[in-house]
């Protein structure tokens, strides 16, 4: 197996896995520090590369971003459950995506719709990257998990695009890195000032 199939792999598992972390932190915690816009952005966005990949028969593609897809519903329920995205907001997004899905089989506009997602796919982490500085202490529903995994997926991807000669692919990972990177780090700051908030004795009253 060529070096670029594995790292093809390797970005594969990790974009299969990103999602769930997010999923789990929002059961357990709720959805505060969640940007709306980035969950249903991301989710949008998946579904096209979903299409995209029924599209022109790779399995990879499909499994990779079914897998964000489902996660990114999930926690847009959640989202709805809290009250922080309407049901008319999620029936929304969830429209397009499928409506992206299908138009991703029509041969013409397949390439103009990926082309599009990717720009999605970036905006998505720019919109969590400006609720993080809007609420750098307030993130406890936010996974530093997910932001954590998904550095690492852009980082795979510039790899592979390197390997590949593959200009976009490396230009948009080159962009999502150091946001996703910088999301990770005020997450997991956030979470630690919460824990030692929690930690500290109540105080006496008067």
């Amino acid at each position: 197996m060529a070096i670029e199939d594995v790292v093809a792999v390797v970005a594969v598992a990790l974009t299969v896995g990103f999602t769930w972390p997010q999923v789990f932190r929002a059961l357990r915690h709720g959805v505060h520090g969640v940007s709306v816009a980035a969950i249903t952005l991301s989710m949008v966005s998946a579904a096209a590369w979903f299409g995209y990949g029924i599209a022109e028969g790779l399995l990879p593609v499909i499994i990779a971003n079914l897998g964000v897809v489902t996660g990114q519903a999930v926690v847009s329920m959640e989202l709805v459950r809290h009250g922080s995205l309407s049901k008319r907001g999620a029936t929304g997004a969830i429209a397009a995506a499928v409506t992206l899905i299908l138009a991703c089989q029509v041969s013409a506009l397949t390439t103009p719709i990926v082309t599009v997602a990717g720009v999605v796919a970036i905006v998505s982490v720019l919109t969590q990257l400006v609720e993080v500085r809007r609420e750098p202490h307030a993130l406890e529903g936010l996974s530093a998990g997910t932001y954590g995994i998904l550095t690492s997926v852009s980082a795979t991807w510039v790899l592979y695009g390197i390997l590949e000669g593959d200009v976009v692919i490396i230009a948009t990972n080159l962009v999502i890195f150091p946001m996703a990177a910088f999301i990770t780090w005020a997450a997991s700051r956030s979470h630690h000032e919460l824990d030692e908030l929690d930690e500290l004795p109540p105080s006496p009253h008067p």
